[in-house]
């Protein structure tokens, strides 16, 4: 056992105070703490309260915390479950080195075990990224070998969340089989509600379905959760389209900018700013997304957003021919 969570309670009259923490076993380090205050009259919304906070912040904790420990790891004795750990910081880099070193790892990773679903969610995603953008080393085939990854990762991640809502996503992103991208992150939200990356990749694969509601209010979830997940801009970014191709475009520029602030080198706010900002008649803005987008991945076009299997997708083609119209480059 590497990590435990231990408790306290200390009670005044009416008040209880509890107090969580997350040790490595090992060397006693602390790694996570918080505490909650409440009544005895209020112990069932305290114990709700209790596991939402533990289990959305202890995840994100424990994988940085494994991840390290998998760096320090000699190589000659990194097994799956360590090379996938590795990959994980690269593989949402969002830039081709990085991608191509997660795709390194990964492949050691399902050498070893073919069948791991993490490892086959993780190159799924490294793989439509890879397609998308149209990185170097990009290959014809790489589309369907994310399809095909993010298949085993849910087949063989039945049981395990943010395989299943990771999967899900890529199969929804790259697939007009939306049903079974669906019912993959259906499976992860009766696993898990409280996992800020699940709810975030839940949210992604919704808002590409056409599933806009759902999608804002899991993002919304994992946006309150953990600021401690490092991927929890994901959740930003479905805010940003589940808005725009609703219609609230005026919600999708500031959930848009908000996304850039997670992560300066992910694409798609970038585009989904620039269509935004066109609907709205902001040519200047529409032009210094386009800029940004093009200065941080410059291969990469607002057309490909028609790589995208989007439910809605004339919506998108819609705003595309604003930005024609405007003469802002594609």
């Amino acid at each position: 056992m590497r990590y435990v969570v231990e408790g306290s309670l200390r009670k005044a009259g009416n008040r209880v105070r509890i107090s969580c923490q997350l040790v490595e076993a090992a060397s006693g380090q602390h790694l996570w703490a918080d505490r909650f205050d409440g009544t005895l009259e209020d112990t069932f919304d305290l114990q709700d309260r209790i596991t939402e906070s533990v289990i959305g912040s202890v995840g994100p904790v424990l994988r940085e915390a494994e991840i390290e420990r998998a760096r320090r790891k000699p190589e000659a004795n990194q097994d799956a479950y360590d090379l996938t750990l590795r990959a994980f910081p690269p593989a949402f880099a969002e830039t081709s080195e990085d991608n191509a070193e997660a795709l390194r790892l990964l492949s050691e990773a399902l050498e070893a075990d073919p069948a791991f679903a993490m490892a086959n969610a993780l190159g799924a995603w490294c793989y439509q990224q890879r397609h998308l953008m149209d990185w170097p080393g990009a290959q014809p085939d790489d589309r369907e070998i994310a399809r095909r990854m993010a298949r085993v990762a849910i087949d063989e991640g039945a049981d395990a969340p943010l395989p299943l809502a990771l999967g899900g996503a890529v199969h929804a992103s790259l697939t007009r089989d939306h049903d079974f991208a669906l019912a993959a992150v259906d499976r992860a939200m009766m696993i898990n509600t409280n996992a800020a990356a699940v709810l975030a990749f839940d949210a992604l694969t919704r808002s590409v379905c056409g599933s806009y509601d759902a999608a804002i209010e899991h993002a919304e979830k994992a946006l309150q959760l953990s600021p401690l997940e490092p991927l929890v801009y994901h959740a930003a970014v479905a805010l940003a389209l589940a808005h725009l191709l609703s219609g609230r475009t005026e919600e999708a520029v500031s959930h848009a900018r908000k996304a850039i602030e997670g992560n300066r080198n992910f694409v798609f706010p970038y585009c989904i700013l620039a269509l935004a900002s066109a609907r709205l008649g902001r040519a200047d803005d529409a032009t210094a997304a386009v800029r940004q987008l093009v200065r941080v991945a410059p291969r990469f076009r607002l057309a490909s957003l028609r790589k995208i299997r989007f439910a809605d997708a004339s919506r998108l083609q819609s705003d595309l021919e604003l930005l024609r119209e405007a003469q802002i480059s594609q």
